[in-house]
């Protein structure tokens, strides 16, 4: 976070390890809101990170943000080499569509060939009205 440019006094520039070390007064930070983002990342933590111990199935192989409220994820199995992308909105109901995505991705009705525009994917799940 940058709140533009501050002058500190002596007593709060320090060095740590050879870097300057600024000591900052939390109640002196404003509190800045969600970013835009923030709901992006938390689809990418949850697919990457599962609340279980086991791998991640399906895995996230790769993502790209398509505007604020639209990203791609590319998503593949272990046993299987076919990446799929999954088109989804990170301000949708996130909590039910993340644990539905592994068998959302594999119904085949779902799924339209890869778009040519996108060779990184055999197969197009749009699930950004689920």
């Amino acid at each position: 976070m940058s709140t533009g440019t501050q002058v500190f006094s002596s007593s709060r520039v320090g060095t740590v390890m050879g870097m300057t070390l600024i000591r900052v007064d939390p109640a002196q930070v404003a509190p800045v809101g969600p970013g835009e983002y923030d709901d992006a990342f938390t689809v990418l933590r949850t697919v990457t990170y599962p609340w279980t111990e086991e791998q991640p199935d399906p895995r996230l192989r790769g993502f790209l943000l398509q505007g604020s409220d639209r990203m791609r994820l590319y998503l593949d199995r272990e046993d299987d080499t076919d990446v799929v992308a999954a088109d989804v909105r990170p301000s949708g109901a996130l909590t039910a569509l993340l644990a539905a995505l592994p068998s959302l991705i594999d119904e085949r009705e779902r799924a339209v060939p890869g778009d040519a525009d996108d060779p990184h994917c055999s197969r197009l799940v749009d699930l950004t009205g689920w």
